[in-house]
C-alpha cells in the first residue's frame, strides 16, 4: 500500500527526502493499519482483529478488535500496510521432518537441506552488527547472509545517510543477477555490481530518482527503464547502464490522449512491474489533479511494448492503491481499498475476476503449473486470517499460513513473488511482531514467524522454508525488512537496521539460497 515516497529526479530538481508513515503499535492500531486513499492521504479505515487465546475446550479464537481512522495529507508514495492475527498451527520448534504440509514433489534441488516448518527458533539479539561485505551463518538456519549496502560505499554524488534495495514487488537484481538497483536516503537510484558470491560494489548514482520506478530488462542485462516520475508524463526511457546513455523508448502521450482527454502521465504508482518477459506493461492514467498535487486516475491501459501497441482501456470510477501486472502478461491488476478491493482484469478489459475485497501487502506470482496468483495478507474480509494465494483466472482462494500466533499476537508481513526463473515460491519478510493486543513484545520462542525471512511454496499445505532472521529494528517505514528475491531464487535481499532504531543503520542483506536448478 501506498505511504510517502522520496521525491524526484536528477536532470529535474534534485530528489529530496520525505518521511514515510511510521509502523505504530496500539489497541486501535490506527497507523499499523494505514493505507492510502485515492488522494494520496494515507488512512486507515480498517478493524484489527487480533490472534487467538486458547478458549476452555483447546479451540483458538479471536477476542478482541478496534478500529480508528488516522490521515497523513501527502501527494508522495509508499507502501504501509499494517497487520492483524489468526492461529499457528505449531508453537515450537521444528526440524526438515516437521512440516506445514504434505510432500508436493516439486522440490528437485537443495531445499532439504533447510530447515522446515513452523520453526520458533529465537535469534541470538544484541550482537554487534555485522561488517559490510563479510558472510556470516544464520545461527539457526546456517545459510550466508552478508550486508550488502552502507551509505559510505557512494562516492561520487549527492552522499545519502542510507543505501538499501526499493521494496518487495520490485526486482532489484538485473536479468543475469550481475547487477543491482539500490535507492538511498536522498531519493537517487545507485548502481551496484554484484559479485559471483553475493557480495555488492557500487558502480554510480544514475540519473534515475526511486519515483521514476525502475525496471530492469527481462533479457538484456546492461538496460532497465523508468517512467517520468511520479507518474508526470507519458514516456518511458531506456537507460542503458554499461553505455550511459537514455533514451525514449516509447511515448504514449498522443495515444492516451485519444483514450483519456486531459490525463498527463501515467504509473503503477510505484508497486507494479511488467510482465516477467517484459512485454505488457499495465498502467494507471491521469494527471497530479488532487488534493496537494495527488495523481488522480482518468483510466487504465494495457500497453504491449514490443509490439507498441496498446491492447486495452478502461475509464477509472475511483484511483487505486496501485496496479501491476500478471508474470504472463495476460492480466492487469488493479488493488482498490475497500469495498472494491482487488480485481483482474483481462489486458483488453472485457472480464474481471475479484481477488479481495480491499488492498493489502500482496505479490503476483507464478505457481510450478504456471498459473498466475496473487498472495496477499488477509487481515479481514471473508477469507481472513491467513496469508492466501487466489488464482487470477477463477478467483479460487487457497490459505496458504495462518497470520498470527498465539497470546493475542500480530505481525506484518511483505512478499515477493519476483523469483521468476522459480515459479511456485514466495519469499515472505515478516517484521514488527507484538502480543496481547499490541501491548508486549512477542516472544520468539512461541511466534514462529517473528522477524524472519521465509519461503513458502504455492501450493495447498505447502511447505515452509526458513531462511534467516532478520534482526529488525524499530525504524518507521524504511526499515521494514521488505524481502525481495532475484530471478531463480538464489539470492534474497532483506532490510535491517540490526537492532538499531536509527535510520542510518539501515541497509540491504543478502541470503545465499541453496542452488535450485529447475
Amino acid at each position: 500500500m501506498i505511504a510517502d515516497r522520496v521525491t524526484s529526479l536528477v536532470s529535474v530538481p534534485r530528489p529530496t527526502p520525505v518521511q514515510r508513515a511510521a509502523f505504530v503499535y496500539g489497541l486501535t492500531l490506527s497507523t499499523l493499519l494505514s493505507a492510502c486513499d485515492g488522494s494520496g492521504a494515507i488512512t486507515s479505515t480498517d478493524t484489527a482483529t487480533f490472534g487467538p487465546a486458547p478458549d476452555t475446550d483447546g479451540a483458538t479464537q479471536a477476542t478482541a478488535s478496534g478500529s480508528d481512522t488516522a490521515s497523513t495529507a501527502d501527494a508522495s508514495t509508499g507502501n504501509d500496510d499494517g497487520a492483524t492475527p489468526t492461529t499457528t498451527t505449531d508453537g515450537g520448534s521444528a526440524t526438515a521432518s516437521d512440516t506445514t504440509g504434505s510432500d508436493t514433489g516439486a522440490i528437485d534441488c537443495d531445499f532439504d537441506t533447510l530447515i522446515e516448518g513452523l520453526d520458533a527458533s529465537e535469534p541470538t539479539l544484541g550482537g554487534p552488527r555485522p561488517a559490510l561485505g563479510t558472510f556470516y551463518d544464520d545461527e539457526h538456519y546456517g545459510l550466508s547472509v552478508a550486508r550488502v549496502t552502507d551509505a559510505s560505499q557512494v562516492t561520487d554524488r549527492d552522499f545519502p545517510s542510507w543505501v538499501r534495495h526499493e521494496y518487495s514487488r520490485r526486482p532489484a537484481f538485473n536479468a543475469n543477477g550481475t547487477r543491482a538497483v539500490m535507492i538511498s536516503s536522498n531519493g537517487w537510484v545507485r548502481l551496484y555490481d554484484v559479485a559471483a558470491e553475493g557480495t555488492f560494489s557500487f558502480v554510480q548514482t544514475l540519473d534515475v530518482a526511486e519515483s521514476q520506478e525502475p525496471n530492469w530488462d527481462a533479457t538484456d542485462p546492461n538496460v532497465l527503464y523508468t517512467l517520468e516520475p511520479y507518474g508526470g508524463g507519458t514516456t518511458i526511457t531506456r537507460h542503458d547502464v554499461a553505455a550511459g546513455t537514455q533514451t525514449v523508448a516509447s511515448d504514449l502521450g498522443p495515444r492516451i490522449a485519444a483514450l483519456f482527454p486531459g490525463a498527463q502521465g501515467m504509473w503503477t504508482k510505484q508497486e507494479g512491474r511488467p510482465s516477467n518477459d517484459g512485454r505488457v506493461w499495465c498502467l494507471e492514467v491521469g494527471s497530479a489533479t488532487g488534493p496537494g498535487g495527488a495523481f488522480v486516475a482518468a483510466g487504465f491501459i494495457a500497453y504491449d511494448f514490443t509490439a507498441d501497441e496498446i491492447l486495452g482501456s478502461m475509464a477509472a470510477d475511483e484511483t487505486p492503491d496501485h496496479l501491476s501486472t500478471a508474470p504472463s502478461g495476460d492480466y492487469c491488476v488493479i488493488s482498490w481499498l475497500y469495498p472494491t478491493g482487488t480485481r483482474a482484469y483481462t489486458t483488453d478489459f472485457a472480464d474481471s475476476v475479484q481477488l479481495h475485497d480491499r488492498s493489502e501487502h500482496s505479490d503476483l506470482a507464478t505457481t510450478a503449473s504456471g498459473d498466475d496468483v496473487l498472495v496477499y495478507t488477509a487481515y479481514d474480509g471473508d477469507d481472513a486470517g491467513f496469508v492466501n494465494m487466489v488464482a487470477l483466472d477463477d478467483g479460487e482462494v487457497t490459505p496458504l499460513f495462518p497470520l498470527y500466533g498465539d497470546n493475542h499476537s500480530l505481525s506484518a508481513f511483505h512478499i515477493s513473488g519476483t523469483a521468476r526463473d522459480r515459479p511456485g515460491y514466495v519469499v515472505v519478510s515478516s517484521y514488527g511482531c507484538r502480543e496481547d493486543y499490541g501491548n508486549a513484545p512477542c516472544d520468539p520462542s512461541t511466534q514462529w514467524f517473528y522477524d524472519k525471512i521465509f519461503m513458502v511454496e504455492l501450493a495447498a499445505s505447502p511447505s515452509i522454508y526458513n531462511l534467516a532472521h532478520s534482526h529488525y529494528g524499530p525504524v518507521p517505514y524504511w526499515g521494514e525488512t521488505q524481502a525481495v528475491a532475484n530471478h531463480d531464487l538464489t539470492r534474497v535481499l532483506f532490510v535491517s537496521s540490526w537492532e538499531s532504531d536509527a535510520e542510518a543503520d539501515l541497509a540491504s542483506y543478502v541470503i545465499r539460497v541453496p542452488d535450485c536448478a529447475p
